[in-house]
C-alpha cells in the first residue's frame, strides 16, 4: 500500500499579563507577559490529542504580538500657541501564543492513490489553463496600449518622428515601426 505523509497546523492563544512593576506620579512601567500557565495546559492537551492519533510535532513556533504605551504633554501660551512639550513611550513583543505543526504517516489503498493523482492532474491541468488566460488577457492588454500609443512629431525643429523614443526621419517610417512591434508582439507566442 501506497504512504502519504499528512500535515495538520493548530494555533494556540494564551493572552497576556500585564504585570505592573512600578510607578511615579501619572507614569507607571511594568512589562507584558504570555499567560503561561494556560499556554502550558493547551500545549499539553494538544499534544497527548496528537499522540493518541499517531501525529508527531515537527515544529512549534511562537506568534508574537506587541504592546506599547506612550503618552505626551504639552505647554500651551495664552496666546494658544505650542511653544514645548515632551512625550515618553515604549514597544515590546510578546509571546501571544503557539503555531504547532505535526505530521505522520497514512496507508492509503491504491484506488485512492489513483484518485489523488487524477485530482492532481485535474488542478494542474486548470491551472495551466488559468495561466494561458491569463498571459493572453495580458498580451491583449499590451496590443491595446501599443495600438494607442502615439507616433508623433519630435526634434528641435519638429523635423523628425517619434515612436517609443525612438526617432525617425520621416513619418512611414515610425508608422511600420509601429507596426512592425505591433505585429512582433502579436505573433509572439503564449
Amino acid at each position: 500500500m501506497p504512504r502519504i505523509l499528512e500535515t495538520c497546523t493548530h494555533r494556540l492563544y494564551c493572552g497576556s499579563q500585564d504585570e505592573s512593576t512600578g510607578s511615579k506620579g501619572d507614569a507607571q512601567w511594568g512589562h507584558v507577559v504570555p499567560d503561561r500557565a494556560a499556554l502550558d495546559e493547551q500545549l499539553a492537551a494538544l499534544a497527548a490529542e496528537l499522540s493518541e492519533g499517531g501525529w508527531e510535532i515537527k515544529a512549534v513556533t511562537p506568534l508574537i504580538a506587541s504592546y506599547y504605551y506612550a503618552a505626551s504633554q504639552y505647554m500651551v501660551s495664552l496666546d494658544r500657541s505650542n511653544w514645548g512639550g515632551y512625550g515618553v513611550g515604549y514597544g515590546a513583543p510578546y509571546t501571544e501564543g503557539l503555531v504547532v505543526v505535526a505530521q505522520r504517516w497514512v496507508e492509503i489503498t491504491r484506488e485512492q492513490q489513483d484518485e489523488r493523482e487524477r485530482r492532481g492532474a485535474e488542478r494542474a491541468a486548470a491551472e495551466a489553463a488559468a495561466a494561458l488566460e491569463a498571459r493572453r488577457q495580458a498580451r491583449e492588454v499590451e496590443l491595446a496600449r501599443l495600438a494607442a500609443e502615439p507616433v508623433g512629431k519630435a526634434g528641435l525643429l519638429r523635423d523628425k518622428w517619434r515612436f517609443r523614443g525612438q526617432d525617425y526621419p520621416t513619418e512611414a517610417l515610425a508608422q511600420s515601426a509601429k507596426e512592425a512591434a505591433y505585429k512582433a508582439l502579436r505573433d509572439r507566442p503564449l
